[in-house]
């Protein structure tokens, strides 16, 4: 009887704070603040993506995200409306973040977005009502626990890559799990399987079920999300496409729409679809030339729109930078990557992740002689990214590896004139290859049916290639470098104002600063002509 009371007793308490704390006038007034008038503006901008039919018309549900970023929320309501134009569905959204992903009480979460309901209201104006949310856990929670443990023993707990196999019902997830523990726990890697890691798949076999109980009593027929990885937006994908539901993606500078398929569930372009055999016209490759070789001259082209500054500066290169390339008759760059952002967003590669590949690389270059190893940092990491790199280079204490600081730009490089690059799937291959300097990067690659680049399918060609054992083999054909440039980033992005004046504010637009911006061209925006771009785009 005493639990009971003190349950009753939790319930009621945060009820009796609501009470004393938002009175009626101070709650209406919270609302307004959270939804002021530049927000009622908005939405009644973003009303002009409702789709007009009638009950008799509608064939089912179109499924989109809710988001809180302003700009692809404009873009994913404006995919809905051609869609659901298209198919003759209703729109409504579902809600993909997962507060208690980090073990944050989940009944918390919820009494907080009672209070917050802006975001609902601006989705509410294009679409019906909020449907789904990756929060709720699932009913049965015996089942959840069974299915954990029937996967715990079948883990290899000191080999973190077994995650990587995880299959939900038949539906591999092991990516999305093994990603989002990188991303939400900061980890370069998964050394061993421990608790926080389980804690990422029980979390994800709530959103599995739950997602999938969904399906079966609302008929969507295609979703509109902005991502497609993470277990946040991968496992509703992934179960979407395993359900034969058609799944968008909008969330990239580097293309306009991306339809997903059952092969290539991922958030990146499928660019096995990207052919040096593609009969592109002269303008079109004079166009890629003008555009790609741009980005020489420090300008952020779209392959390069993540990047927060140029990775071509023109500052004066450090001399004891090139006593060191004079040092031995041999000299290799390995390009390091981002290890938490996830490292398996166009597929795997040949390592469990991008610190691994790092890791390995250098455990493979010990002992070599007659060479010197630099490693250049990623520019654009998340923080910790560059220490991490520093470290695992300096514990290696070899004298013929060096860090390559922020202030040796790819310019400096290409002058440098190393005989070999090495990169898991970095944007550098491109940049190497038009300046005829050997790259070799890993399957699997936006590269990898192009021959400007060496794609290794194997480590052991990698490590050869590497050590000057096996030489990589090249094609620096300029015309195929434009093809795939054309292919892979112009021909799936507008050049047009409607979509410059969208991103103008480079991915900061969450605040009222960037809505004021919006309804300053509203007319173009939340137009037919805005639509049109999608249209045109043939959806299927």
């Amino acid at each position: 009887m005493k639990k009971v009371l003190i349950k009753i007793k939790n319930r009621i308490k945060p009820l009796i704070g609501r009470i004393v704390f938002f009175p009626r006038n101070s709650y209406r007034n919270y609302h307004a603040l959270k939804f002021a008038d530049l927000h009622k503006r908005y939405a009644e901008c973003l009303s002009f993506f409702k789709p007009n039919k009638t009950e008799k018309e509608v064939n089912g549900i179109l499924l989109v995200q809710m988001i809180e970023d302003y700009e692809f929320t404009i873009k994913m309501a404006a995919v809905s409306r051609v869609l659901a134009d298209k198919h003759n569905l209703n729109i409504s959204f579902y809600g993909v973040l997962i507060h208690w992903i980090w073990g944050k009480h989940i009944e918390k979460t919820k009494s907080q977005k009672r209070l917050d309901t802006r975001l609902i209201k601006i989705h509410c104006s294009f679409a019906n009502k909020l449907l789904f949310d990756n929060n709720d856990r699932y009913m049965d929670q015996a089942l959840i626990q069974q299915k954990l443990n029937e996967i715990k023993s079948k883990l290899d707990i000191n080999n973190g890559a077994s995650v990587l196999d995880i299959k939900f019902d038949d539906i591999l997830v092991g990516d999305l799990i093994y990603d989002t523990y990188l991303r939400f726990f900061h980890q370069p890697t998964i050394k061993k399987i421990n608790d926080d890691v389980f804690h990422i798949i029980e979390v994800a076999l709530n959103v599995f079920y739950n997602f999938t109980l969904f399906l079966k009593s609302n008929p969507v027929k295609v979703l509109v999300n902005s991502y497609s990885s993470y277990i946040h937006h991968g496992i509703p994908a992934r179960i979407c496409l395993h359900n034969n539901i058609e799944v968008y993606t909008v969330g990239s500078y580097s293309y306009i729409i991306n339809k997903l398929s059952k092969d290539f569930p991922y958030h990146q372009i499928n660019h096995t679809l990207f052919s040096p055999n593609k009969n592109l016209s002269d303008q079109q490759l004079d166009l890629a030339k003008q555009i790609f070789t741009s980005r020489f001259e420090g300008i952020i082209d779209p392959a390069t729109s993540y990047m927060k500054q140029s990775a071509f500066s023109d500052k004066p290169l450090n001399p004891e930078i090139k006593k060191l390339f004079t040092k031995e008759p041999r000299n290799i760059v390995i390009y390091a990557h981002d290890f938490y952002d996830s490292p398996h967003v166009n597929r795997m590669l040949q390592f469990p992740d991008l610190y691994q590949f790092l890791k390995q690389t250098l455990q493979a270059l010990i002992d070599l002689k007659g060479t010197t190893v630099f490693i250049k940092t990623h520019p654009n990491g998340i923080a910790g990214c560059k220490e991490k790199t520093i470290d695992l280079v300096n514990s290696f204490h070899k004298s013929h590896f060096h860090i390559l600081d922020e202030s040796v730009s790819n310019l400096h490089i290409i002058d440098l004139k190393p005989d070999l690059i090495a990169t898991a799937r970095g944007t550098v291959c491109v940049e190497m290859a038009y300046f005829e300097i050997p790259t070799v990067a890993l399957y699997d690659n936006l590269y990898a049916n192009f021959d400007f680049v060496h794609t290794c399918k194997t480590t052991e060609s990698y490590f050869s290639i590497l050590k000057g054992e096996e030489k990589p083999i090249i094609n620096f054909d300029k015309k195929n470098i434009y093809s795939f440039y054309y292919q892979a980033f112009i021909g799936q992005f507008p050049d047009d104002e409607i979509f410059k004046i969208l991103s103008s504010f480079k991915g900061n637009t969450y605040n009222d600063d960037y809505l004021q911006l919006i309804l300053s061209h509203k007319n173009d925006i939340f137009s037919e002509k805005f639509l049109n771009y999608y249209r045109n785009e043939n959806l299927n």
